[in-house]
């Protein structure tokens, strides 16, 4: 008879929210993108370029058996509603008491900036279910690089993997190495880690991983990580669209003591627990004083649309890509501003291609069908910040269901859907608009391929994202112009109001929660 796996349960509770946003959150939007149990969540990530993908991976490297409870996530939005809300910590409840027996160690898939109503912090709201359920065991955080993450909710874990890149492409590699550390602690090592927080506001734009700032301040932190024997190093510049104390700049570190074998991470192996927890104490603060020293680089400044549009007309690569800033997407706007597209058209952008939200524009197209001409009130119906709706008549090129398989190295291999959509032509200007009905970031080109466009035939393409779609869009532009739009993700932080005043968090030492408490 052959010996009992050690059991690993895997959680997963995943939202960037924009507090500014008035594109609510609700539980239906979570079915749409990922609400999965047990087997079910397993099967759905095993071999994708996911977090839980690279949870799986890392298990089964170090022969751990995956025991998946529930993973809940929704592209990013306005705030859940309390019903969802709810219904989510209801399921998280049920899903957490199905497991049978206990488990040897947990790995939690978090993003680090979801605000719910009746759960400001669900991330700690979440850990602390966790934690009530399975107890001391070793338990490794996955964050998005954007994570606002609490004192509260660092203090429940004893491992924190921040993504290192931004567009992210290393989702499925930090889920790996979380597992690794889990893999390690359950094997006898202690984990011990720190963290700390800045209370400043950098724009997502100035975030970019391969860009400076950030470059040389990941590169200094991982040469000072490695130099003191932890393990991992985490950069969480934060997400500045939510409007809560906890919004700002984090720094993290995790550092394994005690005996390992094999290849774990860490260049030095320490006595205590007590022992590794300063140096990465040690490791956070410098990390925090050397972002400290170069906030004044994370200022921006881009052009207003019609400038911008101008600009990209009188470039001659091509394509170029046009960066809808305040309305992206992927930070939560609603994906209907109007003050690009608007700009295009008056400017006979001809072969510019340009993504927007409308339910009703791409039901009237539906009912019309292909070759129609239609009469719509295209986009600008979330709020006042996203522009006026654009009277426009259109004709239709071609309906879609909005289904595709995403490539690249965001969640490869997974299928998402923009819901019914449209391909519209303006044909006095020339500008061709896909209108979706369900807002979708541009993480995959295949949005555009799937729906018929070929991109690398644009003249323009006007996305809804700041940084993010660099990475598919990478082997298609020519070039770049980021555009200072109205919206409820400007590219300054400061544009927007804030009732919470960020809260600086002094560097403090974790509770190892499965040893000796570190010191």
């Amino acid at each position: 008879m052959g010996s009992v796996l050690a059991r690993v349960a895997i959680v997963g509770m995943w939202q960037e929210t924009n507090t500014y946003s008035a594109r609510t959150t609700t539980l239906a939007d979570f079915e749409r993108f990922e609400l999965l149990e047990g087997t079910a969540l397993l099967d759905r990530h095993r071999g994708a370029g996911s977090v839980i993908g690279g949870f799986l991976d890392g298990l089964g490297a170090a022969e751990l058996e995956p025991v998946g409870v529930l993973s809940a996530g929704a592209w990013p939005g306005g705030p859940p509603d309390a019903a969802t809300t709810a219904a989510l910590l209801a399921r998280l409840d049920a899903a957490l008491a199905t497991v049978d027996g206990g488990v040897d160690g947990v790995l939690v898939n978090l993003h680090g900036a979801m605000v719910a109503d009746g759960a400001a912090d669900m991330e700690a709201e979440t850990l602390a279910r966790v934690r009530e359920r399975f107890g001391a065991v070793p338990l490794a955080a996955v964050l998005d690089l954007h994570a606002n993450l609490s004192a509260e909710a660092a203090a429940l874990c004893d491992a924190i993997v921040g993504y290192r890149t931004y567009p992210h492409v290393d989702m499925r590699a930090c889920g790996s190495e979380a597992a690794e550390l889990v893999a390690s602690a359950v094997g006898g090592a202690d984990l011990a880690s720190a963290f700390g927080k800045l209370a400043a506001l950098t724009s997502p734009v100035a975030q970019g991983t391969d860009d400076e700032p950030m470059r040389g301040l990941l590169a200094r932190a991982e040469a000072r990580a490695a130099a003191a024997g932890v393990a991992r190093v985490s950069l969480l510049p934060g997400f500045p669209y939510s409007d809560v104390e906890r919004a700002g700049f984090g720094v993290a570190a995790t550092v394994l003591a005690g005996e390992v074998g094999g290849d774990a991470p860490g260049a030095v192996r320490f006595s205590t627990a007590a022992a590794a927890a300063a140096a990465a104490r040690e490791v956070v603060a410098a990390t925090l004083a050397d972002v400290e020293a170069q906030l004044a680089d994370f200022e921006t400044s881009y052009p207003a649309p019609a400038d911008a549009v101008r600009a990209a007309l009188a470039c001659r690569e091509r394509p170029l890509v046009l960066a809808d800033l305040a309305d992206n997407v992927g930070g939560g706007g609603p994906g209907d501003g109007t003050a690009l597209l608007a700009e295009l058209i008056a400017q006979e952008a001809r072969g510019a291609v340009v993504t927007i939200v409308d339910a009703a524009a791409v039901a009237a197209a539906g009912d019309a069908g292909p070759g129609a001409l239609v009469a719509v009130e295209l986009g600008g119906h979330s709020d006042a910040l996203h522009g006026a709706p654009l009277p426009l008549r259109l004709r239709v090129a071609r309906l879609g269901d909005g289904e595709y398989v995403g490539g690249g190295e965001y969640m490869t291999g997974q299928r998402f859907s923009m819901g019914a959509t449209a391909v519209l032509e303006h044909e006095r200007s020339g500008v061709t608009v896909l209108a979706m009905e369900h807002a979708t970031p541009p993480f995959h080109i295949e949005q555009l391929t799937a729906s018929g466009i070929d991109p690398s035939a644009a003249t323009v393409i006007a996305l809804k994202g700041a940084v993010a779609w660099r990475a598919p869009y990478a082997a298609v532009a020519a070039g770049s112009i980021a555009v200072d739009t109205p919206g409820c993700c400007p590219a300054d932080p400061a544009a927007l109001p804030r009732a919470r005043r960020p809260a600086a968090v002094e560097p403090f030492v974790i509770t190892n929660h499965h040893g000796a408490a570190t010191a």
